[in-house]
């Protein structure tokens, strides 16, 4: 087993994650995909985008919503079964570039979604940076975890372009960069015998995750507006546009 060694923490890593790489083969993908799904239920991860959609989805009959790095699909399956129980029809559209993870979402959402509300939600191969959805386009565009997968420049220009096809706003969940969510996540997977792509990128997230001041700036730089930077436990912040929040 590989031992700890707690890294520097000061700046952000940007060394690549291994789902990061898309030769990587479907049956090590498809269990990483699994575990992450079991980590945002035990660590709070859908709970910190509900805190930011609740209110919009309690007072709109629908919504529109993008949501971008969509991977497993596992928040369109959440948000959408979510806005049903307010009585709010979510028709959402999800984006990732890799082709293998867009058919294990696809299938995701084919297992887990009733018929009625599968009708609602579509995942397409897109890249993120250069979304082809016209200005508008959605309410709300959405990302979770996938932020920090990106250089500053880059991270800027996704912000730009969430901003510019999303008619309300946006919200961005991602990781708070601390020890704590580093020995956290670190102990964690290896306890549960999550997936070896799990055990890597888990600390390897928190290493690429923000403070506060970074998102800050993220943002000005993008001209996404005033955004609203939240804490969440365990270890998450929401950067949001959305004129309603909790």
């Amino acid at each position: 087993m590989t031992s700890l060694s707690l890294p520097d923490l000061t700046d952000r890593c940007l060394a690549n994650e291994w789902m990061d790489d898309f030769s990587v083969d479907e049956h090590h993908l498809r269990g990483a995909l699994r575990d992450l799904r079991l980590i945002n239920r035990l660590l709070g991860g859908y709970r910190a985008t509900n805190t930011m959609l609740d209110p919009l989805l309690s007072e709109r009959s629908s919504l529109r919503l993008l949501d971008v790095g969509t991977g497993s699909g596992d928040y369109l399956v959440h948000l959408v079964q979510r806005g049903a129980t307010f009585g709010c029809r979510v028709d959402a559209t999800g984006i990732d570039l890799n082709p293998l993870t867009v058919g294990l979402g696809r299938a995701h959402l084919d297992a887990c979604l009733s018929s009625a509300l599968r009708s609602q939600v579509r995942i397409d191969i897109e890249n993120a940076l250069r979304l082809p959805y016209p200005d508008n386009a959605f309410d709300v565009a959405h990302a979770a975890l996938f932020l920090h997968h990106f250089d500053s420049a880059n991270a800027v220009q996704l912000l730009s372009e969430m901003a510019r096809v999303s008619r309300m706003g946006l919200v961005v969940n991602d990781l708070h960069r601390h020890r704590l969510a580093y020995l956290g996540i670190w102990g964690l997977s290896r306890a549960l015998g999550l997936a070896p792509m799990v055990q890597h990128d888990g600390p390897m997230s928190v290493r690429r995750g923000f403070q506060r001041p970074e998102l800050a700036t993220l943002a000005h730089q993008s001209g996404v507006g005033a955004p609203h930077i939240r804490w969440h436990w365990a270890f998450r912040w929401t950067l949001s546009t959305v004129p309603t929040e909790a």
